[in-house]
Parts: C-alpha cells; sequence; structure tokens
C-alpha cells in the first residue's frame, strides 16, 4: 500500500492537532510516573524523552499521515509500558532485612519506616553502634533482630520470632543485604577468608531465604537479594567478593524462575561503588589485618607486608570518590518490594547500566583493560619478590 505524503494544508493542521494531544497526554502520563514513584533519571526517562522530542517530529514530517500518527502513538505507549509501574499500598506489609548496622540495610529501615512499613531489622550486633542509631531516628514499627547469617541458632531464633509476629499474613518482602568484603589478590587470600566472605555473601542468604520461604509464599511476596556491579563484571583485588556475588546472580536467577509458579517474585540489587560499611577506614585496615595473620609464610615472603599496606592506603586514600548518597539503591530496593510489576534487575549507581551491558560485548582483552583502569590496585606497585 502506497502512503500518501501530500498533504492539504487542512489535514496537516488536523494531524498536528492529533500529534498535540498524543504529546500533552503521554507528557502528562510520563510526569505522573516520575511524580508518584521517585523515578531517577535515567535510561528509561532519556528514552522517553528521546520519544517525545524527536519522535514527534520525525514521524510528522518524515512518515506523516495516519501511518505517521501510528507509528508515533504506538512508540509512546511501548515506552510508557516500560516505566515504572505504581506502588502496592503498604498496608500491614512486613518486611525482614539482614545487615542493617551500617550501609544499604540502615537507610532502607529508615526509609520503610517513614512510609509506615513493619521492618525486622536484623543486625550482626543487635546493641551495637549501628542499631541504636537506628532505635533513635525510627518509630515502634522496626523490630530489632540479633542475625548473624553464619549463625544458625540465631537464624532459627530470628525466624521463629517474624513467624510469631507475622502470624498467617506471612512475611512480604525479605531483603538479603549482609556482606562482607576483603580487598585481597586471590593467592593472598586465605581459604579461611575465601570461606567467610561465601558465607555470609552466599551461604547466608540462602540460609536465611530458605527459611523465610513459607512465610513469603503465605503473603506471595518478594525477595531481594542485594549483589553488587562486581557480580557480573571482575576486578583484580575482589576475587573472594566478586565469586560470591557471581553466585547469588546465579542463585537469584534460578530461585526467581522456581518462584513464579508460588506467585513469589524476585529481584536482584546491582549498585556500583557506594561509600558503606565496608568502606570505612577502620574496616579496611581491620581486614587487612585479617588478610596479612591468615597467610602462610612463603604467601608473605612472594608478596611482603609493604605491598599489602599500600593497597590498604590506597583504598582509604580512594574512598572520596565512593558515593555516599544511597537514595538510588534504596529506591532501587523499594521499587522492588512495593512495584506492581518490579523489575527482575535493577542496576544502579553512576554508569551501571552502560557498564553490565557494554562488558559482555567487549573481547576479553579489552574488557580487561577497562577494568585495570578502573582498578583498586595501584599499578605503580610490585611484590616483594618481583623488585630487582
Amino acid at each position: 500500500m502506497e502512503v500518501d505524503t501530500n498533504l492539504s494544508p487542512d489535514d496537516i493542521i488536523f494531524y498536528s492537532v492529533l500529534y498535540s494531544s498524543v504529546t500533552v497526554l503521554f507528557g502528562m502520563a510520563v510526569l505522573s510516573k516520575f511524580l508518584t514513584n521517585e523515578f531517577r533519571f535515567g535510561f528509561r526517562s532519556v528514552l522517553s524523552l528521546v520519544v517525545l522530542f524527536l519522535g514527534e517530529p520525525l514521524c510528522q514530517f518524515l512518515v506523516k499521515g495516519p501511518w505517521g500518527l501510528t507509528c508515533f502513538a504506538v512508540g509512546c505507549l511501548f515506552i510508557y509500558s516500560i516505566l515504572p509501574a505504581s506502588h502496592l499500598p503498604v498496608g500491614n506489609k512486613a518486611v525482614l532485612i539482614t545487615g542493617c548496622d551500617t550501609g544499604f540495610g540502615h537507610a532502607l529501615v529508615k526509609k520503610l519506616d517513614s512510609i509506615g512499613m513493619r521492618v525486622f531489622a536484623g543486625c550482626l550486633v543487635k546493641d551495637g553502634p549501628g542499631a541504636i542509631k537506628l532505635k533513635n531516628k525510627c518509630s515502634e514499627r522496626v523490630t530489632f533482630l540479633q542475625l548473624d547469617l553464619t549463625n544458625n541458632k540465631e537464624v532459627e531464633l530470628a525466624v521463629e520470632y517474624i513467624q510469631q509476629q507475622v502470624s498467617t499474613e506471612g512475611l512480604w518482602g525479605l531483603v538479603n543485604n549482609a556482606g562482607v568484603w576483603y580487598c585481597s589478590e586471590l593467592e593472598m587470600t586465605s581459604e579461611k577468608l575465601m570461606r567467610r566472605v561465601m558465607d555470609v555473601n552466599l551461604f547466608g542468604a540462602v540460609r536465611i531465604t530458605k527459611a523465610c520461604l513459607p512465610m513469603i509464599r503465605a503473603s506471595k511476596g518478594r525477595i531481594i537479594n542485594v549483589s553488587s556491579l562486581l557480580g557480573r563484571v571482575t576486578l583484580e583485588g575482589n576475587g573472594a567478593y566478586s565469586m560470591s556475588k557471581h553466585a547469588l546472580v546465579a542463585y537469584t536467577d534460578t530461585l526467581r524462575q522456581e518462584m513464579r509458579k508460588w506467585g513469589v517474585q524476585v529481584a536482584l540489587i546491582e549498585p556500583t561503588g557506594f561509600y558503606t560499611g565496608n568502606m570505612q577506614e577502620h574496616v579496611i585496615r581491620s581486614r587487612k589485618e585479617e588478610v596479612w595473620d591468615t597467610l602462610d609464610e612463603a604467601t608473605k615472603d612472594t608478596y611482603g607486608r609493604e605491598y599489602l599496606d599500600q593497597i590498604c592506603s590506597h583504598i582509604i586514600d580512594g574512598t572520596p570518590r565512593f558515593s555516599r548518597d544511597l537514595t538510588p539503591v534504596i529506591r532501587c530496593m523499594r521499587s522492588s518490594l512495593l512495584s506492581k510489576r518490579p523489575r527482575e534487575r535493577y542496576p544502579c549507581g553512576a554508569g551501571a547500566e552502560l557498564l553490565i551491558t557494554l562488558y559482555p560485548l567487549l573481547p576479553v582483552w579489552l574488557a580487561d583493560k577497562l577494568m585495570a583502569a578502573i582498578s583498586l590496585i595501584p599499578r605503580n606497585i610490585t611484590p616483594a619478590s618481583l623488585q630487582s
């Protein structure tokens, strides 16, 4: 069928009015999404603006007529369909969050409490400084639990307590946020520390998830696993952490498929580098000592104490570049818990979506060069055995 591109002045005015009507409706719909969902400026918002400001003139003047109007309207509908859905009412929904002493978990407790949710805040030290800060800032809706995910007894007691509190309503959400990080090359990471990282970051999440699943199935709720950009890309000096997060990604993807039949939705949060408890200077120095103390003598001789000290100092000096504003991650967590149409994955932080998309497409040599450019290991230091 041939498209008639010769429009009369009356037709041009008529279609201009229709284009304007579609533009106004689409613009109002997008604005509504921004206002009601705390939608941050990202890839999908840029795409909606491109369609709005470039799609209309391209369709109106290049395609023209009813076909141009149809293309523009369909494009607007498609973009609208991928924007975040509205949120569910909070009601009496209850959420368990692990790792609330500092960082993302600490900030999420305050956010969910502020919107009226019931929160069970699992802390490594229930009466520690982090928990005390939260108690002073939160309402009585927040219950603090002693929860070391590597301790089966503490997991059992926490789950029993939550079950008594939520009764038949079930647990709406579980946010597996607790995690531990060591900056250490793989050869310098002892088996003891490797097992600790895997036990907290992977098996801890598996342990608490399995214990909570009956309650989550009862509410047809949500499971949110907090991974990292390093769960999809690799960075030297972060081997143990990256291994645990890669495994957590696989666990999440499998669980998402298996829970679909129960009406339980599973999502993955993938932050870039943020300043959290793991990045505090005293924590970095303490974990450096753990790394050194667990090394065998041969490895100590190979790398030398000075090499490890320089890595630690470089990381501490670089912490100002990590954002202290955790809002992008907290927005994603809130959306994954309450959106009527949650996403399966939430990359968050500067450049997260671009890097996750680009990295698998690059040749290995180029991907390695890219990651070396952002490495936490300084280029100007060498292990003791390589020094002349």
